[in-house]
């Protein structure tokens, strides 16, 4: 089986792609981890509480660390925004994604774990031209809540079973959207059928 008949194999009877943002079609080069310095102290369920606020909300670093009590000081509230700033700023789209784009047959969307300090990443880039965003501190919820799911069914005008998922982690890209009833591949799979 050559390359273009793996493509079509993998988008036989789909209407509508949905990728995930960082990781499958941004990848960021200068990785500064920005939330380990605020939660290295923290009790699991604070760094859980943390972790969901950043995502499902557009709250400020300082009133997750608030609403949460983490105990930051400015000092790594600062630190962090400056290593959000490096990282949004290193951004780029992964090899071969804009050729990938054009060449796409269907329309796509794209669905992602966001905290809003990261949205302007995809604005960075004109190649991306998805018929809707869903970003989890937009929606209020984050994969793999079922309910983000939903507004990726509601969003594509497609029935489920024609919207293929594409993404790089597995419970999130892959288990949730199909058990939602959704086609879903790891996009390293993906891309390589387009190589």
């Amino acid at each position: 089986m050559d390359e273009s008949e793996v493509r079509e194999d993998i988008l036989d009877g789909i209407g509508l792609v949905c990728f995930d943002l960082f990781g499958t079609l941004v990848e960021i080069t200068d990785r500064r981890r920005p939330f380990v310095s605020l939660r290295r102290h923290m009790a699991l369920d604070k760094v859980e509480k943390m972790r969901r606020l950043a995502m499902t909300t557009d709250l400020a670093l300082e009133e997750i660390d608030e609403a949460i009590r983490g105990g930051a000081t400015v000092a790594k509230i600062v630190a962090a925004r400056t290593d959000i700033a490096h990282e949004v700023a290193s951004s780029r789209l992964r090899t071969g994604v804009p050729q990938m784009l054009s060449a796409l047959p269907v329309p796509y969307g794209i669905c992602s774990n966001l905290s809003t300090d990261y949205v302007p990443a995809i604005q960075r880039f004109a190649e991306l031209k998805p018929a809707f965003t869903i970003m989890s501190c937009e929606v209020g919820y984050m994969k793999p809540d079922p309910e983000i799911y939903e507004l990726v069914v509601a969003a594509a005008g497609v029935p489920r079973n024609k919207i293929l998922f594409i993404g790089d982690t597995p419970s999130a890209d892959i288990d949730g959207p199909r058990g939602a009833g959704m086609r879903a591949i790891h996009v390293d799979q993906f891309l390589s059928a387009w190589r």
